[in-house]
């Protein structure tokens, strides 16, 4: 009998596996649209497998961009693979949140000995709808949950017997390993810090240096390879953590609670229902693996719109604490479990037939004036790519820049190699760092797309009147909302004014073998 219930679990499992591993995979190539961030990654990656730490036209050492070596080289292992392709990213992080399903089921399972628990929150997971649209995302945060839930595990279990510090062992390198990937995992040292105090407070003495161990070692083999990139980049890094007062720090918190709370049901029911789970200590330390990360990061950043990415490894436990209000209700008796039904059946239907169809047609979100329409990036590519020698430099928002085989920088870079600081980069970035000079003025081609549009000019220093400037350049190609501007210098020395090539008139566009398209 025991056996056949084992048997029902795992082929549950596979289902809701294979029903995650479907909502996130399925037509991923260009659904949703592209993140500007995905084309950082790939850029990252396509000078990784040359052997060069390039963003763009800045070297040596990618900290300066906040990125670190095990995402960027796991998907530089992947592009040689497969490709330099944004199905390769995608394909990754879509796997990473697939496998994030059954490290839910695995680890509450271990924890609880509750299948019906566990099954839940795998299911919850896997249809949440966030948690869907941001797999399907080329973002680093999706290698951190998989981590983040082993850690949880093993905190946990050294929680209920102190002897076994191999346990503590564990959280502490799951927490090490994800800040490989990203610095928000150095968010859980707090309340590794805080069960470990309340626990047995000498343990602290050696869990907390392991847990900062690996990207130590990281930065000291960098300092030691590129001392003074690697020491402006660190600064640079700290420099950005806490701008805040406490006044604004408190505003911005609410903020973020009142929005989130109106935005998103999964958040609210999340964070209630983990002080439902069975167990004190499987409640209090998922409850301080949810709060305290978010406290932390909410005090200071906006964890929605533009910013929601940031709430990517949250979304497991808010899984849980909506499973853990299912389960609790169901443990009510016969009247319970058909209220929990219902309960899991109202929510199957108000999220997996809107996702099934999402993904037949095209993701909505709110983010979506600032995504890159794919098929519009990939014809000013082509058409650019055409035109273009290996040392031209052109003008682009990374989620094109990508494509571009030539020299190519983004909107924010002629901003800080002038001496001004942007959003994401210092006004002094040394000179040795540029590997050319990424000068709009020595562009042949400005790509200009409703990145530029909506988020560059109104936050990026001289970039309204950048794009005030080369909208007076003439118009080389216009498809979708992605317009191809051409550097007049450029035609006044090759010769194209006054050729039949050149087209002018009031609308400054350029004839350059392909037809204009609106």
């Amino acid at each position: 009998m025991r056996s056949r219930g084992r048997l029902l679990e795992a082929g549950v499992i596979v289902l809701i596996v294979g029903l995650a591993a479907y909502l996130r995979l399925a037509n991923l190539r260009d659904n949703p649209a592209w993140y500007t961030d995905e084309g950082t990654h790939l850029d990252i990656a396509r000078h990784l497998i040359t052997g060069r730490v390039q963003y763009l036209a800045i070297d040596d050492s990618l900290l300066l961009f906040s990125r670190l070596p095990l995402f960027e080289g796991l998907l530089a292992l992947a592009v040689r693979l497969w490709g330099v392709d944004i199905l390769t990213l995608r394909s990754l992080t879509a796997a990473l949140g697939t496998f994030t399903v059954l490290t839910m089921f695995v680890v509450v399972r271990r924890i609880t000995r509750e299948s019906q628990l566990a099954l839940w929150a795998a299911l919850l997971l896997a249809i949440s709808p966030s948690a869907v649209l941001y797999s399907r995302f080329g973002f680093s945060y999706n290698l951190l949950p998989p981590l983040m839930l082993i850690a949880l595990w093993g905190l946990i279990d050294y929680s209920r017997a102190v002897s076994r510090k191999r346990y503590l062992a564990v959280a502490a390198c799951s927490i090490g390993l994800g800040a490989l990937a990203d610095l928000w995992m150095l968010v859980l040292i707090a309340p590794l810090a805080l069960i470990v105090i309340v626990r047995r407070r000498r343990d602290l003495a050696w869990s907390a240096p392991l847990a900062v161990l690996p990207l130590g070692g990281y930065l000291l083999i960098g300092w030691a390879a590129q001392p003074q990139a690697v020491s402006f980049d660190l600064n640079f890094v700290l420099s950005r953590i806490n701008q805040l007062s406490i006044a604004q720090q408190i505003e911005t918190l609410w903020q973020n609670v009142m929005t989130l709370s109106a935005q998103e049901a999964w958040f609210v029911i999340g964070f209630s229902g983990l002080a439902l789970l069975p167990s004190r200590s499987f409640r209090g330390i998922a409850l301080a693996f949810a709060a305290m990360p978010f406290v932390l990061l909410a005090r200071t950043t906006a964890l929605f719109n533009l910013s929601a990415y940031y709430l990517i490894p949250l979304w497991p436990l808010l899984a849980l604490g909506v499973a853990g209000a299912i389960w609790r209700v169901a443990a009510l008796g016969f009247v319970g479990r058909v209220i929990a039904i219902g309960l899991a059946g109202l929510i199957g239907l108000s999220t997996v037939p809107p996702l099934i169809d999402q993904i037949q047609t095209r993701f909505r979100a709110e983010i979506d004036p600032f995504l890159i329409d794919a098929s519009a990036a990939r014809a000013v590519a082509a058409f650019v790519n055409a035109r273009v020698d290996r040392g031209d430099l052109v003008m682009a928002s990374p989620g094109v820049a990508w494509l571009i085989e030539s020299q190519v920088a983004d909107m924010q870079m002629p901003t800080a190699y002038g001496g001004l600081a942007t959003p994401h980069l210092p006004a002094n970035v040394p000179g040795d760092r540029w590997v050319f000079d990424p000068s709009y003025e020595r562009a042949r081609f400005v790509i200009v797309d409703n990145l530029w549009r909506n988020w560059a000019v109104p936050n990026v220093p001289g970039a309204r009147a950048m794009l005030s400037e080369v909208g007076m350049w003439p118009l080389a190609l216009k498809t979708g909302e992605i317009e191809v501007y051409a550097n007049p210098r450029w035609f006044e020395s090759s010769g194209l004014y006054g050729s039949k090539r050149f087209v002018g008139g009031p609308d400054r566009r350029v004839d350059l073998g392909i037809a204009v398209r609106q």
